[in-house]
């Protein structure tokens, strides 16, 4: 069963479906946005809320994907913005370690590699580090735009200087 035969599921079936599929995905883009465990799981049940309180206009939307990762995208968004507010703590070199190795992306790569692209991923203006965690997730440029609500010009154009930033922080350490 896929999510186009969405008119032949309940709301709550075609949420679980879209949340399991794209579940890896969120969980990869909140460890790169929020390094304690428990804060990730707060920010989970908030997507899942919204997700819940949205689900209409995701079932009948064109894009549900790029609905899903709008909503991640929002509640992130607001998420930091209220750590700033709080001004948290800088992220110690345990918790980093902890990421590393909850991190699919760890059994891709040597894990010194993986640590060195999340610490760079983090250090990402905040406009870069988004459009590059869901570069990194596979959307296309057509789905990012409508995550942001950007044009796709404008989404390509962000993904060049968020590769050209990443590139930079990789080789300079900076």
């Amino acid at each position: 069963m896929t999510l186009s035969t969405t008119s032949l599921m309940s709301s709550e079936q075609f949420l679980l479906e879209l949340w399991q599929q794209n579940q890896a995905a969120i969980s990869r883009t909140l460890m790169a946005s929020e390094a304690d465990p428990a804060a990730r799981q707060d920010l989970k049940q908030d997507i899942f809320l919204a997700l819940h309180q949205s689900a209409a206009r995701i079932q009948s939307a064109e894009l549900p994907r790029a609905y899903l990762f709008r909503i991640v995208h929002n509640v992130t968004v607001d998420h930091i913005a209220r750590a700033k507010r709080q001004q948290w703590q800088p992220l110690d070199e345990d918790h980093q370690q902890l990421l590393v190795q909850d991190c699919p992306s760890a059994e891709v790569g040597e894990q010194q590699q993986s640590q060195q692209l999340m610490q760079a991923v983090r250090r990402l203006s905040a406009a870069n580090r988004q459009v590059i965690l869901l570069a990194m997730e596979d959307l296309d440029a057509p789905e990012i735009a409508e995550i942001l609500q950007l044009s796709q010009g404008a989404v390509r154009v962000r993904l060049n200087r968020a590769k050209t930033e990443l590139m930079e922080i990789m080789q300079n350490g900076r």
